[in-house]
């Protein structure tokens, strides 16, 4: 749910972890801004419309992932240890006409019931197998459009206990009043877009 406050840019987000937080470092390897780009974040508008978690337009109705277009071939890799419970590999990339679904993709199991999910690898680039135990910054695969995307792309999921969550303000209500949020980045990359001023 969001609570439209106050206009403000926000430049930067507090790490203010809480007891049972996941911390995650970058799931792809590159920096965004600058040879990656953040496409599309949580949909945290509770109706029909979407907004992400500045209360900006840069979301679709009922998104789930937050999406990191990159070059194809761009690293995917582990933002923090777990092990690998689910995998899908062999699909072929750009599948015009076909709903986004997660194409190739690698789900991780992170423990206290936290688990992140990587959708559109490229094809036969899944570098893990089932029940391997990874460390942050193992290799799952490489960027690709598997799955219905439009362009090469990841698309990161982040759920606990089987609900999603938003890495970038995992609390709800989310407000738009500028003030430091916490996040469950470690270092948390910048606002891909200008927020609303409302």
């Amino acid at each position: 749910m969001i609570h439209r406050a106050s206009a403000a840019l926000v430049l930067s987000l507090a790490a203010h972890p809480a007891a049972g937080d996941i911390r995650l470092a970058l799931p792809i390897d590159c920096w965004p801004g600058h040879d990656c780009t953040i496409a599309a974040y949580v949909d945290r508008d509770p109706g029909p419309g979407a907004a992400d978690y500045t209360c900006g337009p840069l979301s679709r109705d009922g998104q789930t992932r937050t999406e990191f277009t990159a070059p194809p071939g761009t690293a995917v890799i582990a933002p923090a240890p777990g092990t690998v419970i689910a995998l899908r590999d062999g699909l072929p990339d750009a599948m015009p006409g076909r709903p986004a679904e997660c194409g190739n993709g690698v789900v991780i199991d992170h423990g206290a019931g936290w688990l992140t999910r990587y959708c559109h690898l490229a094809r036969d680039s899944v570098a893990v197998r089932l029940g391997l135990r990874v460390a942050k910054g193992t290799r799952l695969g490489l960027v690709g459009a598997s799955g219905g995307a439009d362009r090469p792309l990841l698309g990161f999921e982040l759920r606990r206990r089987g609900a999603v969550v938003d890495p970038f303000a995992p609390d709800d209500p989310v407000t738009c009043d500028g003030r430091q949020k916490r996040t469950l980045w470690q270092a948390p990359p910048p606002y891909a877009g200008r927020q609303n001023v409302f």
